[in-house]
């Protein structure tokens, strides 16, 4: 049997934090407000006061493990070695859905107005996909003032062909599905689960294909979408410049530099599917800020992001680089005949062998 909105589904979220402490409060409010009940950060060389900040979020169901706690788990990075660790922690054995979201990466429900009615809709399924939507830097060359969602509304087209990127996908999963682990998009399978893709229909694709982390639209949008994930991975010019000297948790050797610009500054569209969310983000947002020391840890936080810009602005590399990315004002995806021709390219040199 499906289950009931009311039956109000214990929902834990696991992230992986390095210097996000000027997003992490309104996150933080937005994935309350849409009934998630604990919040596991793991924190890994934190130098702009994330740590502080996530230890006095602790009343509102944050828990922080502090850098270092996983530092001899297995794993090839800090992210990795964090997610395994996290497996057996108290806050993910006892909930009965799981999900692995980045700070950047903000829920929009399009339909369902909590996690618990979108888990209801989607039925008997034990893992539902929640499909990335590129937001780019909507024109912004300083962050401004505001939520990440209210100051980026400009976004990749609803379906991408090319880059595929633009078709990953997160994972809400059941706690007690056919897993042993966590996985950066989608929990390690032991067996076939079923796998609801983002209109709530089971798809059988994604539940025997362990390693698949893209729904492959080939440019054609999916009707009755429940859900999509923003993934604001760039925000404006200063902030892609502050990331870039941060690096990133899970591809410690991959570069930060114009080429992931490109490939995810697209900002072809004005989506407005997360807003209807902002107002009550807006209002918890606000409580967490009245618990003591989160506001002025916050301010702490923003404080280190501007001196961190000045000191990458202050360099020959990132004042040209700063440069360079005004010059890239905007990528265009290409129409899906050509995206799709893009991907089987460069999926058959890959494969070692022409389309």
């Amino acid at each position: 049997m499906a289950p009931s909105v009311t039956d109000s589904p214990t929902i834990t979220v696991v992230t992986c934090l390095r210097d996000e402490g000027p997003y992490l409060v309104d996150w933080v409010a937005h994935l309350l407000t849409l009934g998630v009940g604990r919040i596991l950060a793991y924190t890994n060389d934190c130098s702009d006061g994330t740590e502080a900040l996530l230890d006095a979020l602790a009343p509102a169901g944050v828990i922080h493990v502090a850098q270092g706690a996983c530092r001899d788990s297995p794993g090839p990075t800090p992210q990795w070695r964090a997610l395994r660790a996290a497996w057996d922690h108290p806050a993910v054995a006892g909930a009965e859905w799981l999900l692995h979201l980045d700070v950047d990466e903000w829920i929009a429900l399009t339909g369902p107005t909590t996690l618990a009615d979108l888990i209801a809709a989607c039925g008997r399924a034990q893992a539902i996909a929640l499909p990335w939507r590129l937001f780019g830097c909507d024109g912004r060359f300083a962050p401004g003032e505001g939520p990440v969602p209210a100051r980026f509304t400009r976004a990749a087209p609803e379906a991408m062909a090319y880059p595929a990127l633009g078709a990953f996908f997160k994972t809400l999963f059941r706690r007690d599905g056919p897993w042993s682990g966590f996985g950066i998009h989608r929990p390690l399978q032991t067996a076939p689960p079923r796998f609801a893709d983002e209109t709530g229909h089971l798809d059988d694709a994604l539940a025997r294909s362990p390693k698949r982390i893209l729904l492959w639209r080939g440019g054609k949008p999916a009707p009755g979408r429940l859900v999509q994930l923003n993934h604001y991975s760039i925000r404006s010019i200063h902030e892609f410049l502050v990331k870039r000297r941060r690096g990133l948790p899970n591809h410690t050797d991959k570069e930060i530099d114009l080429t992931y610009w490109v490939e995810r500054n697209f900002n072809a569209t004005r989506c407005r599917a997360i807003e209807p969310h902002l107002p009550a983000m807006a209002a918890r947002a606000a409580e967490l800020r009245a618990l003591d020391g989160v506001a002025e840890r916050e301010a702490a936080c923003r404080a280190a992001q501007a001196r961190a810009l000045d000191e990458v602005l202050a360099t020959p590399e990132g004042a040209a680089l700063c440069g360079r990315l005004v010059l890239a004002a905007g990528s265009v995806a290409p129409e899906p005949r050509l995206g799709r021709h893009l991907v089987a390219l460069q999926r058959a040199a890959v494969a070692g062998r022409q389309p």
